[in-house]
């Protein structure tokens, strides 16, 4: 009995660790290596009941949707669709356009292989995914064929035999894109990236993130609305209307200089966004 109170000890941990859930769905900074609420300009549908914006990044507060025993039989959604509820002026509704290039957040949870920090490299990174609804109405579960695939957004190295400067070389595929996982292994921030097609229609849409840990473990999913526009200007319009920024997103490691792990003179967009 003693000895497996005492491996369920050890397990722990690892099985609180591996969850996550989307915070943002339109962030400002690709490949970003800290949380900031004023880069996000859209959130996950019912994100305001649980204080995403300006809680603690990384405490879910109930803001989770495992796909518990039976995936194909379980809700995909952790609120029923309700575009009049689900989203305030504070978290509002994302906007997008066709070819526009949409910055995703979320907590790593621990779930990272970085040898800085970590003495594991085999951590699981098995599907992500991003889909979007066909028709208004909330599919079934997660096989139901009104799921279209959006993106395949990759997965990140992993294994027991890798080289370990994968697990240290940042931007990376899938849900390990954390750069500064090593300061706070919990509540790090994510980033993943995806592609509005060229040829989706405009209109109202929801879209669905779907990550795998492991086979092993059921699937993770967020659900959330966007009206996509015919074009920039259109979508422009409709977030200066309605107070928010019209830049779209710029790439960390594209606007700062790094060296050896330190960023020379930085840039930060988003306070010049702020202010004007």
């Amino acid at each position: 009995m003693k000895l497996f109170v005492a491996l369920l000890a050890v397990g722990l941990p690892a099985l609180a660790a591996a969850h996550s859930w989307i915070v943002c769905t339109d962030y400002l900074e690709n490949n970003g290596w800290y949380w900031d609420q004023a880069k996000c300009r859209a959130w996950p549908r019912g994100a305001h009941r649980h204080n995403l914006r300006f809680g603690n990044f990384g405490h879910h507060r109930g803001f989770l949707n495992k796909l518990d025993n039976h995936p194909e039989e379980t809700a995909l959604c952790q609120y029923p669709r309700n575009d009049d509820t689900e989203y305030t002026d504070v978290m509002p509704m994302a906007a997008y356009y066709p070819g526009q290039t949409v910055v995703l957040t979320h907590p790593t949870n621990g779930h990272v292989a970085d040898v800085r920090c970590k003495n594991d490299t085999n951590i699981y990174d098995t599907e992500n995914l991003i889909f979007a609804v066909d028709g208004d109405d909330d599919p079934c579960c997660i096989d139901s064929d009104k799921l279209i695939v959006v993106e395949d957004m990759g997965i990140s190295p992993y294994g027991p035999n890798i080289d370990p400067v994968l697990t240290t070389t940042y931007p990376k595929p899938g849900f390990q894109n954390a750069p500064k996982f090593c300061e706070h292994e919990r509540a790090s921030m994510g980033t993943y990236n995806f592609t509005i097609p060229l040829d989706m229609k405009p209109g109202r849409h929801t879209f669905v993130w779907k990550w795998i840990r492991q086979i092993r473990v059921s699937p993770f999913t967020t659900c959330w609305e966007a009206d996509v526009f015919a074009t920039k200007a259109e979508r422009d319009a409709h977030y200066t209307a309605t107070g928010q920024s019209t830049v779209d997103l710029w790439d960390f490691y594209q606007i700062n200089t790094i060296v050896d792990g330190q960023i020379v003179d930085p840039i930060d967009p988003v306070d010049q966004i702020l202010i004007g």
